[in-house]
C-alpha cells in the first residue's frame, strides 16, 4: 500500500515551526519532540518537512542538543537541494 501525503493543518505547521525555531536555537525541547512524534507517520508529511519529522521521530536518546545539531545538518542538505531546484536568477 502506497502512502500519500496529507495537507498540513495549522497545528502541524505550528509544531514544525517550533521544531525549526528550536533547531536554530540549538536544543529541542522534550515537549516539541513529543509533539513531533504525535504528528504520525512521517511518510504522510509533505516534503521537505517529512525528513525533519522522520529524523526527530527516529532519534534515539535524550540528548536534545545533539538532535538539534543533526537537524541543522539535515536542514543544510534540504536547503542545498532546494537551491538546486530553484537557482537564483
Amino acid at each position: 500500500m502506497q502512502n500519500t501525503t496529507r495537507k498540513l493543518t495549522a497545528e502541524d505547521q505550528r509544531i514544525i515551526g517550533q521544531l525549526l525555531v528550536e533547531t536554530l536555537a540549538g536544543e529541542i525541547s522534550k515537549e516539541t519532540r513529543q509533539a513531533v512524534n504525535a504528528l504520525g507517520d512521517p511518510r504522510e508529511i509533505p516534503q521537505p518537512y517529512a525528513d525533519l519529522v522522520a529524523f526527530t521521530d527516529g532519534f534515539v536518546g535524550d540528548d536534545n542538543v545533539k538532535l538539534a545539531d543533526f537537524l541543522i545538518r539535515e536542514l543544510y542538505v534540504i536547503m542545498k537541494e532546494l537551491a538546486e531546484l530553484h537557482p537564483a536568477p
